[in-house]
C-alpha cells in the first residue's frame, strides 16, 4: 500500500469514527443514557425540557380524572424532593403506591409537573433470585 492510499484510508476511517461518535452523543442527549433523580429538577435547567426521571410513587397521591392519572414521585436517593406527574397512557399492571417508576415527558417548574409520555414501573422483587428446590431443606 502506497503512502497516498494509506492517508486516504486514515482520513476515511477518521471521518467514520467522528460520525459514529457524533451520532452516539446526539442519541444520548435525546434519549438519555440514564434517568435523572427528582432532586435534579430543582436546579432549574430542565424547565420546559423533556426529562427522564426516576422516583417512587408516593402513597395517597394517585388520582384519576379525564386528563389521566395524577400522582407524585419522590427522589430515590433519600432526598425529600418530590415532583407531580400527569400520565394519560396505558398504565402498567404493576403501577401502585410505593412502586419505583421512570417517567419520560416535559417538565414545567411552575407547578413542579412532568407531563409524561412514557411510564415504566420497576419491580425489583420480580428479578430477585429464588432458591432452587434442591437447595431447600
Amino acid at each position: 500500500m502506497n503512502k497516498k492510499s494509506r492517508t486516504r484510508l486514515l482520513i476515511a476511517t477518521g471521518i467514520i469514527v467522528a460520525v459514529f461518535v457524533a451520532g452516539v452523543v446526539v442519541l444520548v442527549q435525546r434519549q438519555g443514557a440514564y434517568y435523572r433523580q427528582v432532586a435534579d429538577l430543582a436546579t432549574g435547567q430542565y424547565d420546559g425540557k423533556n426529562v427522564k426521571v426516576g422516583g417512587r410513587v408516593l402513597d395517597g397521591t394517585i388520582e384519576r380524572d379525564g386528563e389521566g392519572v395524577h400522582f407524585a414521585i419522590q427522589d430515590l436517593t433519600g432526598e425529600q424532593a418530590t415532583v407531580n406527574v400527569l400520565y394519560s397512557g396505558q398504565m402498567p399492571g404493576t403501577f401502585d403506591a410505593g412502586v419505583d417508576v421512570v417517567v419520560v415527558g416535559r417538565y414545567a417548574s411552575a407547578g413542579s409537573l412532568i407531563t409524561a409520555d412514557q411510564l415504566q414501573t420497576k419491580c425489583p422483587s420480580k428479578y430477585e433470585g429464588q432458591a432452587s428446590p434442591a437447595a431447600q431443606p
